[in-house]
């Protein structure tokens, strides 16, 4: 695999370059897509090429579908111990290479080291999470209304689990939906966003290097003009029995819509419109503290950031000051460089909606 350009100033080395990854991954192969198109991503700090990876349509989603679910069986007959003392090996592997997978995240994500580093371990606690509970899934005994009958109820995986992520965690994402789909006995097919596809690809060598069997795990990549094929292909599927989305309210209703056909199983996490509410009895100082960092986390790019600020009356004017003054703290910059906490947005549509919003066209 061609390593990742991760050439420009003040960019550090990853320590493990097997972890820089451009191909997809599917049936245990880091594979081209059928076509053989690809598509480029970009360092969304400062344009610079990052990679080439496979633009994948129909014919590799549904190879990559057809072997999670050929898997999924031998998968699903492992014992729970089994499966749980793979997912705490993975789960190391990703606490020993927390430098690398963060390094991974600012570059494709624009996420200041530190706040990447965050992201690592928050990923990782999913993993280990789920390595523990894959041990619990517990049935029922229920009362039954005849004397002579005994009411059992076990717990079995649904079978392949498709698994779309989005941009602004590249990393804590991916764990969150495949931990737990691995721990109940599913294999998964993910498909990552197509701004940072690096991040899932190195997971999933991390994963494969914890013995995650060839076909349990598999990712197809695309490009925004594919996003809508691939996806529709995922959740029409006959062979995916369970979606789970983290993105837009807009994109989540298509895919809600698309899986009806095949009355699959949904976990979508969509937009929202979060509120930030000060009273009179804050401690303000704290409050605007918090509030700059659940405003401006990410650049202002996360699922729960700030979108309302609610102050009452009495407080409003000292706030306003203090969220000022934290703001102006804030150093924006390159995410490799040394005190900044504030990167870039993500790409030019981005940057085109904040100036919208603002009424600035310059």
């Amino acid at each position: 695999t061609m390593a990742l350009n991760f050439l420009g100033r003040g960019v550090p080395a990853v320590a493990r370059t097997q972890l820089l990854k451009n191909k997809a991954w599917i049936a245990g192969q880091w594979r081209d897509a059928i076509s053989a198109k690809l598509y480029p991503v970009y360092n969304p700090s400062n344009q610079q090429l990052i990679a080439e990876v496979p633009d994948m349509g129909e014919e590799d989603v549904a190879m990559a579908v057809r072997e999670a679910y050929t898997a999924q069986k031998g998968w699903a007959a492992l014992t729970a111990k089994e499966r749980s003392g793979v997912l705490r090996r993975w789960f190391n592997l990703i606490t020993q290479n927390t430098d690398d997978l963060a390094k991974i995240v600012s570059l494709e994500c624009g996420k200041p080291l530190a706040e990447a580093t965050l992201e690592i371990k928050y990923g990782a606690s999913f993993v280990e999470w789920f390595a523990e509970e894959a041990k619990r899934v517990y049935g029922d005994i229920v009362p039954t209304s005849a004397k002579d009958r005994r009411l059992l109820v076990i717990k079995q995986p649904v079978g392949v689990a498709a698994l779309i992520t989005p941009w602004n965690f590249p990393s804590a994402m991916v764990t969150r939906k495949v931990a737990p789909a691995l721990a109940a006995g599913c294999s998964t097919v993910i498909k990552p966003s197509e701004e940072t596809p690096f991040s899932t690809l190195a997971l999933v060598e991390l994963a494969h290097q914890a013995g995650v069997p060839p076909g349990v795990l598999n990712v197809v990549t695309c490009s925004r003009q594919s996003v809508a094929r691939v996806g529709e292909s995922l959740s029409k599927s006959q062979l995916v029995s369970k979606l789970s989305f983290t993105g837009s309210t807009h994109v989540g209703k298509l895919l809600m819509a698309q899986c009806a056909d095949s009355i699959k199983r949904l976990s979508l996490e969509l937009g929202g419109n979060a509120p930030f509410i000060v009273f009179n009895s804050a401690d303000i100082p704290l409050a605007a503290k918090h509030a700059v960092f659940t405003k401006y986390r990410n650049a202002g790019q996360t699922c729960i950031c700030t979108n309302r600020l609610l102050v009452q009356s009495g407080v409003h004017d000292q706030f306003v000051e203090e969220m000022v003054r934290a703001v102006r703290a804030l150093k924006q910059g390159d995410p490799f460089t040394e005190g900044v906490n504030l990167g870039p947005l993500i790409n030019e549509p981005a940057v085109k909606k904040v100036r919208e919003r603002h009424g600035d066209q310059g």
